[in-house]
C-alpha cells in the first residue's frame, strides 16, 4: 500500500465523493479500491461485503479529520431539521462524541451542533479529551475468541483449510486505530492459540494429502 492505511469505507464510490473531492481540493494524497473483510468465515465471496476504501497516509489522518470536521461546520446552520440526530437525547448525542469512529464525520458533527442548541457545549478540548481516551480503549484487544479457538483446532485437526484461515487471523490480524496506528486486533494469548492452530492446520493439510497420495 506504499504506507497507505484504511482511513473510512463506504458502501458505494459515490457516497465517497464528498470527501475525495475534499481531499483533492486540499492535496491531499488518497489511494482507493475496493476491499473486504480479511475474514469471511463463510468464504461465500458476497459482494455485500465488500466496501469501498478510502486510504491515507498515516501523518495525513489528523489534517483530514480536521478539513472534515471544517467542512461540516459550514453546513450545519442548514441542517435539515427531519434529520434522525435531532430526536436523539443528549446522552445519545454525547454517546457519538465518545465514538466518533462509530459513526460518520457528519453525524458527529451534527451531534456536537444539537448539543450546543439545548445549552450543552463540547469544547474543541473536551473533544480531543474524548479522542484520546477512545483511541486508548481501541488499543485493548478484541474479546476471547474461544468459540472461534474451539473451531479452529477441530477444523485444523482434521486437515481443514478454515481451521488454518482462523488461525492466520488470530495470529496475524490488525486493526487500524482512528489516528492510523496499527495494532494487534488479538490479545497474546489468542494469538498463540493462533499460531498454533496454523501450525496444526499445515501438518493436518499435509498428513491428508499424504494419506490421499498413499491410496492411490
Amino acid at each position: 500500500m506504499n504506507g497507505f492505511l484504511p482511513y473510512q469505507s463506504f458502501a458505494t464510490e459515490v457516497v465517497a465523493q464528498p470527501l475525495l473531492e475534499l481531499l483533492e481540493r486540499h492535496r491531499v494524497p488518497v489511494e482507493t479500491g475496493w476491499a473486504k473483510p480479511d475474514f469471511d468465515v463463510s468464504m461465500a465471496n458476497n459482494a455485500t461485503d465488500t466496501r469501498f476504501v478510502v486510504r491515507l497516509q498515516q501523518a495525513d489522518f489528523e489534517r483530514a479529520r480536521e478539513l472534515e470536521e471544517q467542512d461540516n461546520e459550514a453546513l450545519m446552520d442548514n441542517a435539515p431539521s427531519d434529520h434522525y440526530l435531532f430526536g436523539f437525547d443528549d446522552d445519545e448525542l454525547f454517546d457519538i462524541l465518545v465514538k466518533p469512529d462509530e459513526w460518520n464525520s457528519y453525524d458527529v458533527s451534527l451531534a456536537r451542533h444539537i448539543l450546543r442548541q439545548r445549552g450543552r457545549e463540547v469544547s474543541p478540548d473536551t473533544m480531543r479529551l474524548l479522542r484520546r481516551n477512545r483511541l486508548a480503549e481501541m488499543t485493548n484487544p478484541e474479546p476471547s475468541q474461544k468459540g472461534w479457538i474451539l473451531l479452529g483446532y477441530f477444523s485444523a485437526a482434521i486437515g481443514g483449510i478454515l481451521g488454518m484461515l482462523i488461525g492466520w487471523h488470530l495470529h496475524y490480524h490488525n486493526k487500524t486505530l482512528s489516528d492510523g496506528t496499527q495494532v494487534r486486533a488479538f490479545s497474546p494469548r489468542d494469538r498463540a492459540h493462533g499460531f498454533r492452530i496454523l501450525l496444526l492446520g499445515i501438518g493436518g493439510l499435509v498428513a491428508s494429502m499424504l494419506l490421499q497420495l498413499l491410496k492411490n
